[in-house]
């Protein structure tokens, strides 16, 4: 994005160690000061002018990762005993919210996952799309589907995309053919062995990781859509005529559902802010403001 001379940010827990004897890293979206300092940056941009592109960390979100995990199309939440189940669906829930408020912002969002990943039948993602189709029509969310060998990737590796612009279907470019005659080497990223019971098990290679970086050519002409992205975005819902003052409309705000957002952790993110001392609650905010939030119980 840089590159493309746009003003752009980036969010990666890889970007920042998280030091001895702080509790948040402001670079991983499951801490507390990361999520709150990638909302801040999401409405700081300029309705009609912006967007965020969301490369969800999938390793417990796909396939492979099944035997552990147990999730299926039906069962998207997965074992909630493991940490690393527990840390995806939040980071998908919160990925989920982003992508409303970028919405409601006046902004376009993508969200790229590798085939197979089970993220598009995660409960708080369908509630996601509802919403959208409910402000922004039919078409107010668009899926599409890619090999990424066509971007000059070390592996053909299919993906899909979800998007509130119908543009983002230009990054399909059909079928993948003489990709084995291009002399690239050929990187094997699972491994396939038989457990005790005898039955056929994968398990990723060393290799795998290096395909979670996006190959140059399909950064690029994710920048060279950036444009027509913006102009054709959808879904933002339409303001009444005569706004209610802020308070007035924040009391009127419905209960999140504690079952569908069962991991996001609101909770953590608003005391993490509350307890800034430099913060400044104007007077007739601080009756509704309380100093510290308790999490919900939810109804399992």
């Amino acid at each position: 994005m840089v590159s493309a001379q746009y003003k752009s940010a980036k969010f990666d827990v890889m970007y920042n160690k998280q030091p001895a004897g702080r509790r948040s890293n402001f670079m991983d979206l499951t801490h507390p000061a990361g999520w709150a300092l990638s909302i801040l940056y999401i409405l700081r941009g300029v309705e009609g002018n912006f967007g965020a592109h969301f490369g969800l960390k999938c390793s417990s979100l796909c396939k492979m990762n099944i035997g552990t995990s147990f999730r299926s199309a039906c069962t998207s939440i997965g074992y909630e005993g493991y940490k690393s189940v527990c840390q995806a669906n939040m980071l998908l829930e919160r990925t989920c919210l982003m992508a409303l408020l970028c919405t409601c912002q006046g902004g376009v969002w993508s969200l790229e996952q590798p085939s197979g990943s089970l993220a598009e039948y995660y409960p708080a993602f369908r509630v996601m799309l509802e919403a959208m189709f409910r402000c922004g029509g039919d078409y107010a969310v668009s899926r599409v589907g890619w090999w990424m060998g066509h971007y000059q990737s070390a592996t053909p590796k299919r993906h899909y995309g979800y998007a509130n612009s119908p543009v983002i279907h230009r990054i399909d470019r059909g079928k993948l053919q003489g990709w084995k005659d291009r002399g690239v080497r050929k990187v094997v990223t699972a491994e396939k062995y038989k457990d005790k019971g005898g039955k056929n098990r994968y398990k990723g290679t060393t290799s795998l990781r290096s395909t979670e970086v996006y190959p140059v050519a399909f950064g690029r002409h994710m920048c060279d859509l950036m444009e027509d992205m913006k102009r054709t975005r959808r879904g933002q819902p339409q303001l009444p005529s005569e706004l209610p003052p802020a308070l007035i409309s924040f009391q009127r705000l419905q209960p999140a559902d504690s079952n569908i957002w069962r991991h996001v952790g609101f909770t953590d993110v608003y005391n993490y802010l509350r307890r800034n001392k430099k913060l400044q609650i104007p007077p007739q905010w601080r009756d509704v403001v309380p100093a510290r939030m308790h999490e919900v119980q939810r109804d399992d």
